[in-house]
């Protein structure tokens, strides 16, 4: 089962500019982890596994220290990739949620930033949801809306959209996070995924009164099936934290709902009913849920054809069309 850490990928996420011109694209080797390792915390690495799941654009290690530590090296070519990743922690640490201590951080003399954390044991959720009872589920679904909450207690933002902690968010509306608007309409012989947006903006026309509404409150958007550390269904601690999002924390229920459908499967429904259960949500939110886990799910298709993976699309379209007639029933 893999070990896999770091999930920190935000789409359109703000960064600090770089100071100085890098090649990003230059691969990071076993050798500059091990020589910056050494440098940063004065012992000797044993052996360095790279961890071959990250979508953030990070390249993520696991490094076993000859002292008998195991610590997480999180590296990029990107200068000030990690430059609020220590603040974000310490506030999310001083709300009593089990992130990892930061060991060292700075910059490569190649060129980028690393960070180095505490090795949080465990799995993705991903990885274990299938063996959990309900129970357990229930449990984490308890304790996962409880973080959320702490989180929503911070100040809010001026704006909505990812962020560090405390500071302000660049978009006006929360609606502008999802693109323009759209009332083009597909022609019948259109392809199905034509089809499925229509009715994706459809939805999102219906639940436009209460994104309206919504205030720019943070929370943990990437809190879904990734960077929730689990073993033996028992929560050990949540990762990757290099920003938060500010506007609808509903959010999070809706893009791990989308997760469970698409990595997990039914074995993990029972997950994602709980997080709604706790939630409590009026019937406008339910239906603003069921939007984002269409939302995220039609990604994952568009993605899927892309890449030419056309089984993988093949398995989403019905997803696609699920999540969708529970918000259009809303």
């Amino acid at each position: 089962m893999p070990d896999t850490q770091d999930r920190s990928g935000v789409p359109d996420a703000p960064h600090e500019p770089p100071t100085a011109a890098v090649d990003s694209t230059a691969p990071i080797g076993e050798d500059e982890v091990a020589a910056l390792t050494q440098a940063a915390l004065h012992s000797t690495p044993l052996f360095i596994r790279r961890q071959a799941l990250t979508q953030s654009g990070n390249a993520v290690f696991r490094v076993q220290l000859v002292d008998g530590r195991s610590v997480a090296v999180r590296m990029n070519r990107r200068n000030g990739a990690f430059g609020f990743t220590r603040h974000n922690l310490d506030a999310l640490r001083k709300l009593g949620l089990p992130v990892p201590q930061v060991l060292a951080s700075g910059a490569m003399p190649q060129g980028g930033g690393f960070i180095m954390l505490e090795w949080v044991p465990g799995h993705d959720l991903q990885y274990e949801l299938a063996q959990m009872s309900e129970a357990q589920m229930t449990l984490l679904a308890q304790t996962v809306t409880d973080y959320q909450h702490r989180v929503a207690s911070l100040p809010q933002s001026n704006g909505f959209g990812w962020a560090p902690i405390g500071r302000n968010a660049n978009s006006a509306r929360w609606t502008d996070l999802f693109g323009a608007p759209s009332n083009d309409v597909p022609a019948a012989d259109a392809p199905a995924i034509d089809h499925v947006r229509a009715r994706l903006r459809a939805v999102r026309l219906a639940v436009e009164p209460y994104f309206d509404a919504l205030r720019p409150t943070c929370f943990l958007d990437d809190l879904t099936i990734k960077n929730v550390m689990v073993e033996h269904g028992a929560l050990c601690g949540i990762i990757d934290v290099d920003f938060v999002c500010y506007g609808d924390p509903l959010m999070a229920i809706g893009t791990t709902l989308a997760h469970i459908a698409a990595d997990v499967g039914h074995a993990g429904d029972f997950y994602g009913e709980e997080l709604i259960r706790c939630a409590a949500p009026t019937a406008d939110a339910l239906r603003a849920i069921h939007f984002y886990n269409a939302l995220w799910t039609t990604g994952f298709l568009s993605a899927a054809q892309a890449a030419g993976e056309a089984s993988r699309a093949e398995e989403l379209l019905p997803l696609v069309d699920s999540a969708l007639r529970l918000a259009e029933a809303c």
